[in-house]
This record gives structure tokens, sequence and C-alpha cells, in this order.
């Protein structure tokens, strides 16, 4: 684990450095700008928000076609930051860890979280990358906000440089009440049939063992190399709660069976944002008429028919 006074040193130095270029420079796309905020109606805590300036000034995005992506230098990449864009390096076991600033944030203070970026990795994550923000959220005591989302090829990916998203959502969020029903031993969980969606859940306890975390880690990794292996499009949402006194990490996969290459601004697209019940959208019009059920509908489109397969992987034992 990360010491707690550390992450909170380095979480409070990014809020710090992030308010300050926000407010002093031009080097976001944009200033962040909720115009208006709201749940959808209905019982599952799908919350949405106005964004105009993202629709119209975000940098175009780029398109991966393949889940085992090759990084292509000449492209746009994080080593061609400029250096204010660059809010600390953190050291984490061998790796060093850049958080920089997205510069088309969705919410306050956010990030991405960018593992050797000299190193030139393409955006198919690691273990590495996945032990580092287990233990980075685990170890956060306070600002209860922030989570960690990440978007492969295929399924709303941007850049083709490995980074996760850490950002502020400080609403409670259909995801955080999804119930579980066990999938398979080592607190590996799947939504309940009677959720609308549906998602692969490993769970992380602050008490839990260093072999424990490991063991978990590297099935979640298996498990996310799998889905690159059989071309299947992934998004993963890590958001931290407690239960009574304990801490823990619930580390969500929702595989997908469509490939999403081009984005659509103007309607609402299917991220590990609005997949977990976060939905910014950039038009007015739409923000006003957008439902839960829309929400639904789009979510299952996505996920498509994909679940039977993921459900035979943890049943034929691989875990």
């Amino acid at each position: 684990m990360i010491p707690k006074d550390e992450v909170s040193h380095y979480v409070g130095e990014v809020m710090r450095k992030w308010q300050k270029l926000h407010e002093t420079s031009n080097t976001f796309a944009y200033q962040l700008n909720v115009q208006d905020s709201k749940y959808l109606e209905g019982s599952n805590r799908i919350y949405s928000e106005l964004n105009l300036e993202r629709t119209t000034l975000r940098r175009a995005p780029q398109i991966i076609q393949s889940l085992n992506p090759v990084f292509e230098e000449n492209k746009f990449n994080f080593k061609k930051i400029p250096q204010q864009e660059l809010l600390m390096i953190l050291p984490y076991d061998t790796i060093e860890v850049s958080i920089i600033i997205n510069k088309s944030p969705l919410t306050l203070y956010h990030s991405l979280i960018c593992p050797d970026v000299q190193n030139g990795l393409a955006q198919r994550v690691t273990l590495d990358t996945l032990r580092f923000c287990r233990d980075f959220l685990l170890s956060l005591e306070s600002n209860r906000g922030f989570r960690i989302g990440y978007n492969s090829p295929g399924a709303l990916a941007s850049v083709n440089h490995l980074h996760m998203h850490l950002i502020n959502i400080e609403k409670d969020l259909y995801i955080d009440n999804a119930e579980l029903d066990t999938l398979c031993e080592g607190d590996v969980y799947r939504l309940n049939s009677s959720m609308p969606t549906q998602a692969v859940c490993w769970i992380f306890n602050q008490m839990d063992s260093v072999t424990q975390m490991e063991n978990k880690t590297r099935k979640l990794y298996e498990f996310l190399e799998w889905l690159c292996t059989e071309n299947t499009p992934h998004n993963i949402f890590m958001t931290p709660d407690r239960v009574k006194s304990q801490k823990r990490l619930k580390v969500f996969v929702y595989p997908r069976e469509n490939f999403c290459v081009l984005k659509d601004f103007k309607a609402f697209n299917i991220g590990f944002c609005e997949m977990s019940g976060y939905i910014p959208v950039g038009d007015k019009q739409l923000f006003d008429q957008l439902t839960e059920t829309q929400v639904f509908n789009r979510i299952d489109e996505e996920t498509g028919l994909i679940f039977p397969k993921i459900l035979n992987y943890f049943e034929s034992g691989r875990t």
C-alpha cells in the first residue's frame, strides 16, 4: 500500500496545482463550467451534467482500431505535452506515474494517470497500473469523490498512450448502490440479474493481506488480458466505499460487444462514466429531454450479447 499520509499529500498537491492552472492560465481547452445538473427521474441514481464547452472545444479523438494497439510516436501522445500540464511524477515500486491535467475536464480536478510516459506504452492496461490505482484509492482517506476510470480501444479511448482517468464525482451514482451477486471465489461478483445493466466486479478490502491483494489483482489483470485477446472492448471504473468501519474498493469491468470508433459529441457516448451512471452531455436539448430509459437502452446496445461469453469464462474455472 502507499502510505496514507503520502497519498493525502499527493492529492492535496494535485488539487492545488490543478485549481491554480485552471484559474490563472490558458492551459485547459476551456474553463470548466457545468451549466446545469440533475438526477434523471427514476430509482437508479443516474446523474447528468450539462457541459457545453466539452462538445465544441475538446481535442479530436484518435481512432484506435485494435485491442492490441501499437504506440505511434508520430501521433499525439503524452510525451508531447507542455511542461505546465504535468502536475507531478510519483514513484511507485519500479515505475514512475505521471499525473497530467485532462485538458478537456469533465469535473473539478479531472486528471490523467500515466505510467512510465517515456516508455511509450499503448492504451492497454498493465499489471503495475492496476496495482498503483488500487493502492492509491485504498490509501485515500478523504476526498471521497475521487474515482478512477479507463476506456479501452473500441470503448471510447481517445489517445493511444496508456492512461487512466482520475475523476472527482462526489454524487452517489447508479453503480455505487448496484446490488451484487457472487460470481466466483476471490471476491468476484456480478450485478444482480434484476439490475438494468451488466458488469463484473472485484472487491478489494483495506484489511486484505498482501497475498490476497496480489492474487485478486492478478486475476483481474488476467481477465482484462483475455478480453483483449478476444478483441472485446471494455471500460473500468474503480470506486471506493465503506462497509461499517472498513474501507473497500470496487473495481467494475464493463465488457462490450460493439466496437465504438467515432464519438458523436451531440449525443451522449458510452464510456466508463456513462456505464457507471454519470452522464455528461454537451447539448442543452439532450440534457433537458434525457431519460433513464434512454441511458439504459444505449448501454444495452453497447453491451450487446457479450455477457454469456463472460460468464462462461468464470464458469470454466479460468479464475
